[in-house]
């Protein structure tokens, strides 16, 4: 599908071979979206245009605390590239650590997302969602459309039951892996 807002998402090692992941299923869906797997990441020539997908970070001392970004009229012409971090949370402020200049940009934050969809993993905190959800909620504000999206959350839809059907599904080998 055609997304207005570009999106960067950069992938800790870690996470890419997840079957349980979304990074790679919201690749695949979104036609302006490139996926970068490694820990350090060459910092672009111009930072001009780009934001973070990232919560606020208030009291880390270690981090950067740039401005809370604000979607306006330049955004919602495809101005905007939206960079995310795929990983688990831990992973995740791992790589804003290793990667300076994400900590200049500034952040997007989503503030009172609706209820996770994402029942394959448990998230630790209320507000976390998974990457592809939050690309989503992300993307519709940055575009202002957030019917433009509806194919991501089908998507999703079908790859969480998916999983659910494959964990219903009982191994030929049995639980040991025997026959």
């Amino acid at each position: 599908m055609e997304n207005l807002s570009p999106l960067l998402i950069l992938q800790d090692p870690g996470e890419a071979g997840q079957a349980k992941g979304t990074a790679a299923l919201l690749a695949r869906c979104l036609r302006q979206a490139k996926l970068r797997v490694g820990e350090r990441f060459e910092a672009p020539v111009s930072i001009e245009g780009l934001v973070l997908l990232y919560p606020e970070t208030r009291g880390d001392l270690a981090l950067a605390t740039p401005a809370l970004w604000r979607p306006s009229l330049a955004s919602r012409h495809g101005l905007t590239t939206l960079i995310v971090l795929d990983g688990t949370w831990r992973r995740s402020r791992r790589l804003l650590h290793l990667n300076p200049w994400l900590q200049t940009l500034p952040r997007l934050a989503l503030k009172a997302p609706p209820p996770s969809r994402y029942a394959i993993r448990k998230a630790q905190a209320p507000l976390q969602r998974s990457t592809l959800e939050a690309c989503a909620l992300a993307l519709a504000a940055l575009d202002g459309d957030e019917a433009r999206y509806a194919p991501l959350w089908q998507a999703m839809e079908e790859f969480v039951a998916l999983h659910q059907r494959l964990a219903d599904t009982p191994s030929p080998r049995g639980r040991n892996g025997a026959r």
